[in-house]
């Protein structure tokens, strides 16, 4: 056997001393054979081995090993024990002894077989364990941060002794519960960005604003918050560190207030057309403006047409801050960056098991967005299943999700925006001509940026100290030469394209006056005769030249997102920003 085994007979001697024994104890069997004088190793505490103490517990003597053998485990004629004991060399060995009986035909006990296996190493190891899980534990224990690890299911595993101070609950109840019930839902979608494990960063990250959570009786509160992916025995967590922050955010916005009533006659004549940061001083733009500002309390849908890059989703923003729903939160969704197969789920939510990774129930969009508002970004990206759905929301104010018979009834204001020709797409049988009607209640044409030049200078001076300060240049001013041509050029990326060239011209400045270079030398009606591309026109032409050679297959290993080194919805999202379509 290659279990250390020894046998002694009724007179306690020893009739068989196995090789592995020997290895065990450096005893050989000739020394051992026929003596009483077994190994004292086996002993534990000046007692007499296992083997002894059944031997005897079968000869009538049972008093005497309940007396002497009160840890030892017995069940009939077998006995079990564990403890440390001594070999003749010096070493110390943690042996799990096991003792049994071997009768003859009649019944009688004529011999004792006992075997000794060494857990020495595995003892060791669970002693280290102990030991680091009671200093981890003393560690989190101290910690004045709540300290929470989330698995996959983002399900809470770990919750320290300053989580449940903070939260108000109990270590055992919060084990298990999905950390979104910990987080104040407004900020559920973007807390869901630090703990994504589809895209797991290796990096630590650090928000120091614009988080709260949510105690057990329902208050919320500001916090700090560092999240850490790590993976341990093949499963991916997240460990958060957060701090209560409450009063220090209560006391900054106090500060910011009175800063705020500062230069508060200031702001009124900045805001008197200007919602949030659009900046404009063009009469095409002012009145669009105003038709937000009239439109914002009537809570109706409203349809925004407009190229890409016109700010759409800022008028959006500002419909919802004019609105009566401004306390509540803005859900915005690109409906162009999702597969079809998924949109529905992002909208509506889905229950459990509802298709192949529903591990768990989730809540829509419309959801998330009751009482508030919703944006759908270029809604013409949406399935004709998705679409369907949409009209009933619109209609009858509920819905179901995705797999589920419940309906769930949803209060939301929605905003729509579009860079294509809805009307269009109705024609082309590609759009809901009903859906289209519901839509279009209130349509808002934003003006292209080549429609109102002279909002082109006061863009370009609001982009340029944001950028001076990014890149640390001192930069004030932008000459008067450069402000002419950025007017002559055509600007079919619209703002966000004028903002790719200011960023541009302010790394490639030197002194403390940008000066941009000719875009193009022809009038604005011609838009081909461009001398110099700008970085967003160079980028469109190269993805559209890989899409083209990869037939318009964006994922899979030969597809365009393996060619360009990106992710596959980082493609989708780069290929919206820029206007880039399969016909």
């Amino acid at each position: 056997m290659p279990v250390s085994t020894f046998v002694l007979n009724v007179q306690h001697q020893v009739v068989i001393w196995n090789k592995a024994c020997e290895q065990l104890t450096g005893l050989k069997a000739l020394q051992m054979l026929g003596t009483s004088e077994h190994w004292r190793g086996f002993y534990t505490e000046n007692r007499p081995c296992l083997a002894d103490l059944l031997l005897d517990s079968t000869l009538g003597d049972m008093a005497r090993l309940y007396e002497q053998a009160s840890d030892f485990n017995s069940s009939s004629d077998i006995c079990h024990t564990e403890n440390w004991c001594l070999m003749p060399d010096g070493r110390r060995l943690y042996l799990v002894i096991d003792a049994g009986t071997v009768c003859n035909e009649q019944g009688e006990v004529v011999a004792i077989v006992e075997t000794q296996r060494d857990r020495t190493e595995q003892r060791l190891m669970m002693q280290a364990l102990a030991e680091s899980e009671q200093r981890i534990s003393s560690i989190l224990a101290s910690a004045m941060d709540a300290i929470i690890t989330v698995n996959q299911q983002h399900e809470i595993s770990l919750f320290n002794v300053s989580a449940v101070r903070i939260f108000g609950c109990a270590a055992d109840f919060a084990i298990g519960q999905p950390i979104e019930r910990f987080i104040a839902p407004h900020c559920y979608i973007l807390f869901k960005q630090f703990i994504s494990f589809d895209n797991a960063s290796k990096n630590q990250t650090w928000v120091s604003e614009g988080l709260s959570a949510r105690r057990i009786n329902g208050e919320e509160f500001a916090i700090e918050a560092t999240f850490s992916p790590l993976e341990t025995n093949g499963q991916k967590l997240y460990t958060l560190i957060l701090r209560d922050v409450n009063d220090r955010y209560i006391t900054e916005k106090k500060l910011d207030r009175l800063q705020q009533e500062k230069g508060y006659l200031q702001e009124v004549i900045n805001d008197e057309h200007n919602p949030r940061d659009f900046v404009s001083g063009s009469k095409i733009m002012r009145r669009v403006l105003e038709q937000i500002r009239m439109v914002a309390h009537a809570d109706t849908p409203v349809l925004l047409l407009g190229e890409t890059g016109t700010g759409k989703e800022l008028l959006a923003r500002s419909i919802h801050e004019f609105s009566d729903r401004s306390a509540s939160i803005m859900v915005k969704i690109n409906c162009a960056v999702l597969p079809a197969e998924l949109i529905e789920s992002e909208l509506f939510g889905h229950e459990k098991g509802a298709f192949t990774g529903a591990t768990q129930q989730r809540k829509g969009r419309f959801e998330l967005a009751h009482g508030g508002s919703l944006f759908l970004d270029e809604v013409c990206e949406l399935s004709p299943s998705a679409q369907t759905k949409l009209l009933r929301v619109l209609q009858e104010q509920e819905f179901e999700r995705v797999g589920g018979s419940e309906t769930i009834k949803t209060d939301v204001r929605l905003i729509a925006a579009t860079n294509r020709d809805l009307a269009e797409e109705v024609r082309l049988g590609r759009f809901r001509s009903d859906l289209y009607y519901r839509l279009n209640v209130f349509p808002v044409h934003v003006p292209a940026l080549r429609e109102r030049v002279e909002d082109i200078p006061l863009l370009a001076h609001f982009f340029l100290p944001r950028y001076a300060k990014k890149f640390g240049k001192p930069l004030t001013s932008i000459d008067t030469k450069s402000l002419e041509n950025l007017q002559q050029y055509h600007w079919a990326g619209n703002v966000r394209e004028l903002q790719n060239v200011i960023e541009r011209a302010v790394i490639l400045s030197q002194g403390e006056v940008l000066k941009i270079e000719p875009l193009l030398t022809s009038p604005t009606s011609n838009p081909q005769t461009n001398q110099l591309k700008t970085l967003e026109t160079v980028e469109r032409e190269h993805i559209l030249q890989t899409l083209e050679t990869t037939a318009w297959v964006i994922s899979g290993f030969k597809g365009a997102a393996a060619v360009l080194d990106m992710n596959p919805n980082t493609l989708r999202s780069r290929m919206l920003k820029l206007g880039i379509y399969k016909n």
